[in-house]
């Protein structure tokens, strides 16, 4: 598969390797991990094991990166699991996605990827284990996530001001247009580029002046190269001329294997993402 990522470029331009931003974990903290790692691979049949494994990483304050050859397994599972059509597919595709688990056990995203593989081989008991240890690996877990969707809306923001979204927006350095259609709570973010025909850049859920998205990435927008799939997050001043975003990749929202790939080749070049800042100011129009 050629990789092309010139329009990962123009669509986050901002994010910059990990380790320039933040301080590397403990050294206890990494001791603890790599003796737990140890012990997994030592015992890949232990469950406790691998429990022990996946509840620390989740409260560590330095999560350890994915190595480089698991992403490229869980990408070769992600291309076969397209294709599956049969039992036997699905067990194949489970089978690779474990190969990359060997590499990071503590790997939530692959987990509920190698669950979804037994479900349709039909595996049902190795499934539900894969699933327990994503929820294991996630915060909140799915639990604990049905539980917050249940839960009664928030509070109205007080009265004042409404958040004007018209028009389009920009940071004044390069051809992207941003435009917000708003309909409720939810806001839908299409991209531009000079005439090009656009893409859909996310959607979100505005709370009063803050929203919060993703996008699994995609087309560029402009017919060369593959958007990264990203989290975004951002507040519109009370003038209504400035929004405040903040960015950072997401592979596990990749939809598709191109979007997957390009968010490995960004990783690859920048290093692990951070959230970054931007400004984006009202261009004008309604």
């Amino acid at each position: 598969m050629r990789k092309i990522i010139f329009a990962v470029f123009l669509a986050l331009p901002a994010l910059r390797p990990a380790a320039l931003c933040a301080a590397p974990p403990p050294a206890g903290e990494q001791q603890v991990f790599l003796r737990l790692l140890s012990d997994v691979r030592e015992n890949p049949e232990d469950a406790a094991a691998r429990e022990k494994l996946l509840r620390y990483v989740r409260a560590m304050r330095g999560k350890p990166p994915i190595p480089v050859e698991a992403k490229k397994f869980y990408i070769r599972a992600m291309a076969a699991q397209l294709d599956a059509v049969n039992d036997d597919d699905f067990d194949k595709v489970a089978k690779i996605y474990e190969k990359a688990l060997e590499l990071a056990p503590w790997w939530g995203q692959c987990y509920y990827n190698r669950g979804k593989a037994l479900e349709s081989a039909k595996r049902f008991e190795e499934a539900a284990e894969a699933m327990r240890f994503y929820d294991l690996a996630n915060v909140p877990g799915r639990a604990a996530k049905k539980a917050v969707e249940a839960a009664p809306p928030p509070a109205p923001a007080p009265a004042g001001p409404k958040p004007d979204f018209r028009g389009s927006w920009g940071n004044g350095m390069d051809c992207w247009r941003y435009e917000f259609a708003v309909k409720g709570s939810q806001l839908v973010i299409r991209m531009r580029c000079w005439d090009f025909s656009g893409a859909v850049y996310g959607t979100a859920t505005l709370n009063g002046r803050h929203f919060e998205g993703s996008s699994p990435g995609g087309a560029s927008g402009t017919g060369v190269g593959v958007r990264v799939p990203i989290r975004f997050k951002g507040d519109i001043s009370e003038d209504n001329q400035t929004i405040e975003i903040s960015i950072v990749l997401a592979p596990e929202l990749a939809e598709t294997a191109a979007a997957q790939a390009a968010a490995m080749d960004q990783e690859r070049i920048f290093g692990e993402s951070v959230w970054q800042n931007q400004t984006w100011r009202h261009m004008g129009g309604d």
